[in-house]
């Protein structure tokens, strides 16, 4: 029975003709309780039945496309009174006026054609059998512009997501290149190693990281390599601390983490003491990253506009990712610069 009825309600026609037959239906048990005579008020609401239609078919196919749609609704809402004006006046009272009174209420005495009462009456019994498809029609209009709103929006994140990635991932290869080509400049026997590390910083971006969020070991795998092959250019010129905890895996946005300790080698790199505390706990979906690197005095305490790509970045993109879910804490005096970030992860 119910595969039926689902057949038959995906027709427009149908749909159409249950909605017409169940209202009369309605009104026809409702007025009909008074007196007990059904035929009689079945009879009159099929009288009624002209006005309803105009009243109906003209807003959902007329007014509703060319002022309600586009957002004209003062206009919508004195096109609709005038379109129920006519139905009323119009259709509604000469039918009445001429058939249902004559024929079904013979000693009725109206107060006239033209009377508030009468026409206010008639009106309010038209505009029933528009409040349901109106209803539905505003409904399903409003619903179909909120998900296309949250389309239209999900694909603007999208796009400024993927276009902020992209925008990083170069800025990560012209440093590196740069910590490769100092060391073969030199000639060290570190170079193969670095280009080892290196080779496995590429492998991340260009095939791990592909997707919106990659598993935080992957992350931390990336992070690891990277303070590895900043351990080589710098040797033993840079005091540098890195400490990793966490409880289980993840999902992540890649390279999130990257630009916070990237900065602290680009600002913490410089002096006969150079220093780098890089800290990530993770634990119970909490992630809280702390890296604090030593000042110099000639050190400039804010990015460059050529080395804060990627730190601007990463603040757009939590505020994108992770809206109401992270802060970010910058903190710095004489001796150091500290960047406390902590995120809600997603749990899996």
């Amino acid at each position: 029975m119910q595969p039926l009825l689902q057949q038959i309600l995906k027709h427009r026609f149908a749909r159409h003709f249950l909605y017409w037959i169940g209202i009369t239906l309605f009104f026809t048990i409702a007025w009909g309780t008074h007196d007990h005579n059904y035929w009689r008020s079945f009879s009159i609401q099929a009288f009624g039945l002209p006005a309803r239609m105009v009243l109906v078919y003209g807003s959902l196919y007329v007014l509703i496309p060319r002022f309600f749609i586009p957002k004209k609704f003062f206009i919508f809402s004195l096109a609709y009174f005038g379109l129920l004006l006519l139905a009323g006046v119009g259709i509604q009272r000469p039918i009445i006026w001429f058939y249902v009174e004559p024929l079904y209420f013979p000693n009725w005495h109206s107060t006239g054609y033209f009377t508030i009462t009468e026409i206010t009456n008639t009106l309010l019994d038209i505009n029933n059998a528009a409040i349901f498809p109106l209803g539905y029609t505003f409904f399903k209009h409003y619903f179909l512009a909120q998900q296309k709103a949250l389309h239209l929006e999900k694909e603007r994140l999208s796009a400024e997501l993927e276009r902020l990635k992209h925008q990083i991932q170069p800025h990560f290869l012209f440093n590196n290149l740069n910590s490769l080509y100092s060391l073969v400049i030199k000639k060290s026997d570190q170079a193969p190693k670095t280009l080892l590390k290196l080779s496995q910083l590429m492998r991340y971006m260009l095939y791990e990281a592909n997707g919106e969020q990659v598993p935080l070991s992957k992350e931390i795998a990336y992070l690891q390599n990277y303070v590895d092959l900043e351990r080589l250019r710098f040797e033993e010129n840079v005091d540098i601390s890195l400490h990793i905890e966490h409880d289980r895996e993840y999902p992540i946005a890649p390279f999130l983490l990257m630009p916070f300790v990237e900065n602290a080698f680009k600002h913490g790199s410089k002096g006969r003491n150079a220093w780098i505390v890089i800290h990530l706990m993770v634990q119970e979906a909490q992630l809280i990253l702390k890296v604090e690197n030593g000042l110099m005095s000639s050190s400039p305490t804010t990015p460059s506009p050529v080395g804060g790509i990627g730190f601007a970045n990463v603040k757009q993109r939590l505020e994108l990712l992770y809206p109401q879910q992270h802060t970010l804490k910058v903190q710095e005096d004489e001796l150091a610069y500290e960047v406390i970030l902590k995120i809600k992860l997603a749990q899996v």
